[in-house]
């Protein structure tokens, strides 16, 4: 993808979120997260573009932010959020030195690609909640399936002390053309793009349908798992450690 497309998307998705959940109830229960409600991902998310927005200026991680909206009016405290994140990042060239928290990528570009996928990700929480959810585009959701397991998975793996497997697991991972070879034990994962001829288990599936489950926002049904089921349910575990 080129890095102005991730900027597009985080300015659609945000735009379609807004929108869509407006005029809604938002107290509906969110099912892909247990426990919420629409009104809090949408604070939620608020929270975490904001948060980069002070990230970005300050070329540090913020100790505190702006966590919601004093007017109690969380549609129209997110879009101003939205459109002031997209302003801040578009205002930076993409290889531009930048803080963040991945030690492999110091740019404003790893904030375009993270804060598109994160508001995509919400976007189809925020749609869950009402009904059935809209389509990803295949080759933006196969470069999410690929940051959720290079990024997070591997820079985040066994965050306190959950996820871990009781014993080393291979699991092929395959979103359309896009493959990935995920090795993990109790101690550590890598992710290497291939895929492996030795593994345990394979997910198959086309991009958005991998990428949602990688993200634990589809069930096993909308995969296909090749294999042992136990091994591709220890993934989902490490996952769901890592990026939570």
């Amino acid at each position: 993808m080129e890095p102005s497309d991730f900027l597009t998307r985080l300015r659609a998705e945000s735009a379609h979120l807004a929108a869509f959940a407006a005029d809604r109830d938002l107290g509906a229960p969110v099912p892909t997260c247990p426990g919420m409600n629409v009104g809090e991902v949408v604070r939620h998310l608020g929270s975490v573009h904001r948060a980069v927005i002070d990230w970005v200026r300050a070329q540090r991680r913020p100790e505190d932010w702006d966590r919601g909206p004093d007017d109690g009016d969380v549609i129209r405290w997110f879009r101003a959020g939205a459109a002031e994140l997209h302003d801040e990042l578009g205002r930076r060239p993409p290889d531009e030195p930048c803080d963040t928290w991945s030690p492999e990528d110091r740019t404003v570009g790893f904030w375009w690609r993270r804060m598109a996928h994160e508001t995509t990700v919400h976007r189809v929480d925020v749609e869950a909640a009402y009904g059935p959810i809209g389509p990803v585009d295949a080759e933006f959701a196969a470069d999410g399936a690929d940051e959720v397991l290079s990024l997070y998975l591997v820079q985040r793996f066994g965050r306190g002390g959950r996820g871990r497997p009781a014993a080393a697991r291979t699991v092929g991972v395959a979103a359309g053309s896009r493959v990935w070879r995920v090795t993990f034990d109790a101690a550590s994962a890598e992710v290497t793009a291939e895929l492996p001829d030795d593994a345990d288990a394979v997910v198959i599936g086309d991009p958005a349908a991998v990428y949602l489950w990688l993200w634990g926002r589809r069930g096993d049904d909308a995969v296909r798992v090749c294999g042992d089921r136990a091994a591709a349910a220890d993934l989902r575990a490490a996952l769901a450690a890592a990026t939570g």
